[in-house]
């Protein structure tokens, strides 16, 4: 009789011991995995140019995102895309006031409203392409005068002709200043 009954214990122990190794395994396992698959050291494989604008970035650097981040969808497995759309949804989800009613952008040289642009079919990276990977240094992540004019070119004939940047512009430039002289 004791003899059956340490023989239950020890296989009860057992049982609970393999349990034990094979979820810690298993959550080693899916660590491994999901390292391996988001780590951006795998990225720099095949995209090794923009690794390097990536780190040195101001946009979106290194030591405070990753490739990731930006660039899947699913936690594990990872599915991996610069897709456009899949990108803009996830600008939206760290940027996403810009699309609120009264927000303001921050730095007041150009009259920008992100919703309008949003419904009219934009995405985010159709003005900031760059963002994560070429943000340089100073200044602000807007895009260039000639990205605005390829489709605003209707509405622009130009300094010092008119006074239509003042559709886009809180200020006038003048010519050969910049907004940071004043």
């Amino acid at each position: 009789m004791c003899a059956v009954k340490y023989k239950k214990r020890f296989w009860t122990i057992l049982v609970l011991i393999c349990s034990a190794i094979l979820i810690v395994a298993a959550g080693g396992i899916g660590y491994l995995v999901r390292f391996s698959a988001t780590n951006d050291a795998v990225c720099a494989q095949c995209h090794p140019e923009l690794i390097d604008l990536w780190k040195n970035s101001n946009g979106h650097p290194a030591h405070t995102t990753s490739c990731f981040a930006c660039h899947s969808d699913r936690f594990i497995p990872p599915e991996y895309s610069a897709d456009d759309s899949l990108t803009s949804r996830r600008c939206l989800d760290c940027h996403g006031e810009v699309l609120e009613l009264g927000y303001s952008i921050k730095k007041k040289i150009v009259k920008y409203n992100h919703r309008i642009h949003r419904q009219e079919g934009l995405e985010c990276i159709d003005c900031h392409r760059t963002a994560g990977h070429e943000y340089a240094s100073e200044g602000t992540n807007r895009p260039s005068v000639a990205e605005c004019i390829l489709c605003h070119i209707r509405e622009f004939d130009g300094p010092p002709k008119s006074q239509e940047c003042l559709n886009c512009h809180d200020v006038m430039l003048a010519p050969g200043r910049t907004w940071k002289d004043d």
